[in-house]
């Protein structure tokens, strides 16, 4: 397979480090010390995640979530769905 151009990157811009929950741990094998930054929590669980845990998520960090959500090529059509649903009917308990 011959590629032409660069790739693009998406450089995270949410930065910010937060402490993984004990229920999330299975998602982030790569953190040995529980630590990452939100964007790549946020992109983990909207992968790997239950809807439960999507919805929790979205709760959570909404503005965020929907910014991931809609700049990863990688987020599945069903999951950016709801994430728009829930934006447009103000999920936000």
């Amino acid at each position: 397979m011959i590629v032409k151009g660069q790739a693009k990157r998406i450089k995270p811009i949410y930065l910010e480090e937060i402490k993984i929950p004990k229920k999330f741990k299975i998602y982030f094998w790569d953190c040995p010390n529980s630590k990452t930054y939100l964007e790549k929590f946020i992109l983990r669980i909207l992968q790997y995640g239950s809807f439960e845990e999507i919805k929790w998520l979205y709760k959570k960090f909404s503005s965020q979530t929907y910014y991931v959500a809609f700049t990863y090529p990688e987020i599945k059509r069903g999951v950016k769905f709801w994430i728009k649903l829930w934006k447009e009917k103000g999920l936000k308990e």
